[in-house]
């Protein structure tokens, strides 16, 4: 994918920071610093007609936070740049900031600087800071064979959420709210990302931001091995059935909808038996050895199969993708 391609040439371009690169966060080991950075764009990750200020103030700090949680780490201070129309008014900014103090005070985590700019449309880019606390962070790179695959919460959800802003579709109140709230409102798994950091050790792990086949992918291609996933033991919430009722359609939400921010990890069996007795965690499948096939692979109770591999990924209508 096109992204992928930028960032190898960005790592060729940097030598010195090339071992920095490739997770979601950046660790200083001589520091014990996490780092990390994502940006939002008005129209291109949100719209102003689907999400308010306070909301959008919350997600801009929660996916930060996500990716500190996929690392296992605890977060400390952000830092904020808001680039904004000169048609905004001061009520934006108002609520912007009450949201981001809201989620902040919930994670006990700093605003502590940022920038002030202008710009044709709204963008949020947010830095966030944490440590691992003693502990090295989990990265991509670090599933091995006989690990079980295991996930956080349900996949789909956010997805769900998107469809029904987008498609006004006529859903109950109840359903309609929790699948929007699952969207604009996502909860970064802080506690169970370090859960699995401290009782693991060296899981490989990573948030489902832009889906969870997308994670199984990356997994996969950056610890050079292979998984068998099967689908049914996936968890989302069965009321998706409500919104879009094609099997189809179901299993593209669940495997491709993104922006759930659930962890993705690989740990042994035994901090698998450990940790369900601590948090809910789902395992959803198993490592196996690549044989030059790093790839993850679906399988479906009517024996169907399918390998996530760049062209299926490419190919997804719900996966998003910066640069196509």
């Amino acid at each position: 994918m096109k992204e992928d391609i930028f960032i190898n040439i960005i790592k060729e371009s940097l030598p010195e920071s090339a071992k920095y690169i490739g997770d979601d966060t950046a660790y200083i080991p001589e520091k014990d610093l996490i780092l990390t950075q994502d940006t939002m764009i008005e129209d291109v990750h949100f719209r102003t007609s689907t999400i308010t200020p306070y909301f959008l103030g919350r997600k801009s700090i929660a996916i930060n936070l996500s990716d500190i949680a996929a690392a296992g780490g605890v977060p400390e201070y952000i830092l904020i740049s808001l680039s904004m129309p000169k048609n905004i008014g001061e009520d934006f900014i108002k609520e912007f900031y009450k949201g981001v103090n809201s989620i902040c005070k919930e994670y006990k985590t700093l605003v502590v600087g940022g920038d002030l700019t202008g710009a044709e449309k709204i963008t949020v880019s947010v830095c966030a800071v944490g440590s691992g606390k003693g502990l090295t962070p989990a990265n991509r790179r670090s599933a091995n064979p006989g690990d079980v695959v295991v996930v956080t919460g349900n996949c789909g959800s956010s997805g769900a959420g998107l469809h029904i802003l987008e498609s006004k579709a006529k859903i109950p109140d109840e359903t309609s709210t929790k699948f929007i709230q699952s969207h604009i409102n996502p909860v970064p798994r802080i506690k169970e990302g370090r859960k699995i950091l401290q009782t693991a050790i060296t899981p490989a792990m990573m948030d489902t931001s832009d889906g969870l086949a997308d994670a199984l992918y990356k997994i996969c291609l950056s610890s050079n091995v292979s998984m068998e996933v099967d689908f049914d033991e996936i968890p989302y919430d069965s009321d998706i059935n409500l919104i879009v009722q094609n099997e189809n359609t179901v299993q593209n939400l669940v495997l491709f909808g993104g922006e759930d921010y659930e962890l993705i990890a690989t740990i042994p069996e035994k901090a698998y038996e450990k940790l369900k007795q601590e948090i809910f965690i789902k395992k959803i499948g198993i490592v196996k050895p690549a044989e030059n096939e790093p790839f993850a692979y679906i399988n479906f109770k009517t024996r169907q199969k399918i390998r996530l591999d760049e062209e299926i990924l490419g190919s997804s209508p719900g996966l998003f993708k910066h640069f196509e």
